[in-house]
């Protein structure tokens, strides 16, 4: 099939797993009921009056990446250079997640000024250290390594279709990144009810490590065989139905653990600058100030993560 017609496919394909995205963060706030804004405590009349203005503003708020995508798809659909609407894919996917994040941070810190008032909890850390190749499945891993190898060795039109090679792989490199720092992500718990929120950060990190490593075998099979299109499309297609039936059931174990205020014993609020800061006394990856997350560069995982992201644009730019 054209390039061009199958990335028009893929755009297309696109909006309606967004639009069912859209429905399912709508409901979010109210995920656990009319006495939650999210992980906010909240009045029994929050939704009457203060609540109704939040979440209009957040469905609002979740539209910016479809004003940001339609005048792009809209262009690039006029002037025929339909192949790039896989990259507008690619960084939609992007846009989508930080907005949300952003969107529902700022979102409690509005509720927080409505909310029930409640004490801090007491907190207790794991000192028990994470390693990849703990989660990580080796048969797996040796036929995805193996398997590319052998593309890249055998692969005779490698001259000719290196840009798509070189996509592939540095998306994959990236994914292997993704892996690394969603185990090494480490966080505090609370004491109370601490096996309920350990139980399931772990069923959290094995969900997305898991669709990490889907989306890895499918690079790598794109990178070793030429597949009929159509079929692609049916493993997409049924690859996302398992995904959101996973999804559904971690949604559901979430709610066994009540959300919780706690301490802020590195003092966040006052020492992180959105929407970067460099705080080395505060060795975290992201720091969660007065006007939201905040991106320490300080911290080496953030810096190889911006390097990445900028070999990415230049990338792009290159092909």
């Amino acid at each position: 099939m054209d390039p061009g017609r199958a990335s028009a496919i893929f755009y297309a394909l696109f909006w309606v797993i967004r639009i069912n995205g859209c429905v399912r963060r709508g409901r979010q706030p109210l995920l656990r009921g009319r006495e939650w804004f999210f992980s906010v405590h909240v009045p029994p009349d929050f939704y009457a009056g203060a609540g109704k203005k939040l979440i209009r503003q957040y469905w609002i708020r979740m539209m910016i990446p479809f004003a940001v995508d339609i005048p792009i798809a809209t262009w690039i659909i006029l002037s025929g250079r339909l192949v790039l609407l896989t990259w507008l894919v690619v960084g939609l996917g992007a846009l989508i997640h930080i907005n949300h994040l952003i969107s529902v941070d700022l979102a409690e810190r509005q509720a927080r000024g409505f909310a029930v008032p409640e004490s801090a909890a007491a907190l207790m850390v794991s000192l028990t250290p994470r390693r990849l190749r703990d989660y990580a499945n080796f048969k797996v891993e040796l036929v995805l390594v193996l398997t590319t190898v052998c593309a890249l060795v055998w692969r005779h039109d490698l001259q000719a279709s290196w840009k798509a090679v070189a996509f592939l792989l540095y998306v994959h490199v990236g994914l292997v990144y993704l892996k690394h720092l969603i185990v090494a992500w480490r966080a505090p718990v609370p004491r109370e009810h601490a096996d309920e929120h350990i139980a399931v950060r772990e069923a959290k990190r094995k969900y997305y490590l898991a669709v990490i490593d889907w989306n890895r075998a499918i690079l790598t099979v794109q990178l070793a065989a030429t597949i009929n299109f159509v079929i692609w499309i049916g493993v997409a297609v049924i690859g996302t139905i398992v995904i959101e039936i996973k999804r559904k059931q971690l949604a559901k174990l979430s709610l066994r653990a009540r959300p919780v205020k706690m301490p802020d014993l590195l003092r966040q609020a006052e020492i992180a600058r959105w929407p970067v800061c460099y705080q080395p006394s505060a060795p975290l990856l992201m720091l969660k100030g007065a006007r939201g997350y905040s991106i320490n560069l300080a911290n080496t995982c953030a810096l190889i993560g911006l390097a990445y992201v900028a070999g990415f644009v230049a990338l792009g730019h290159a092909l």
